[in-house]
């Protein structure tokens, strides 16, 4: 490590951890833990302010009662963390490359819900539908023979896109360092 990266590395942590909180406390938010346990408590004195802050200024990130801001909060400490660790260009093709890999994460989850025949009003199951039936259905318009009977192949292909231009493109970027 590198006498800046060691004089950074404690900032590095901190980041890791934060990220960790938000994501126990967004866990906890979705399975509705009693907000009065103190643990609880503790995660909403740690993260409401730096959600409030992003809700505040991209009122968007709120999607059919479904709050984003967790996930943009982690995006953007991500960036931040990898700038600390690789500069700039490295930062950029791992916040890219975390974008499609939630992506994919996106269409698997989709396509399990469908598999399940998940309440379509539950506002969980339609933004996951918003975010991923257009993609679909150009999917499926382009190459109809994906639809075999009930089975649709449309997310497989997708997938495999994604982690192609994924491959691609952070083969392309870090080519040029």
């Amino acid at each position: 490590m590198s006498g800046v990266s060691l004089m950074l590395y404690p900032l590095h942590i901190a980041i890791i951890v934060y990220i960790w909180i938000i994501i126990v406390s967004a866990i906890f938010s979705f399975l509705q833990v009693d907000p009065r346990q103190p643990l609880v408590e503790i995660l909403e004195r740690i993260t409401q302010p730096a959600f409030t802050f992003i809700r505040e200024k991209m009122p968007f990130v709120v999607v059919s009662s479904v709050d984003l801001s967790p996930i943009v909060l982690i995006v953007g400490l991500q960036l931040i963390d990898n700038i600390i660790l690789g500069g700039i260009l490295y930062a950029f093709v791992q916040v890219v490359h975390s974008l499609i890999f939630t992506a994919i994460i996106i269409v698997i989850i989709a396509s399990v819900v469908s598999l399940l025949h998940i309440n379509p009003y539950n506002p969980i199951v339609a933004t996951l539908n918003r975010l991923t039936q257009p993609i679909f259905q150009w999917v499926r318009r382009k190459m109809p023979f994906l639809v075999v009977g009930n089975f649709d192949l449309s997310p497989l292909v997708i997938i495999i896109g994604l982690q192609i231009v994924d491959g691609i493109f952070g083969q392309l970027l870090l080519g040029f360092k």
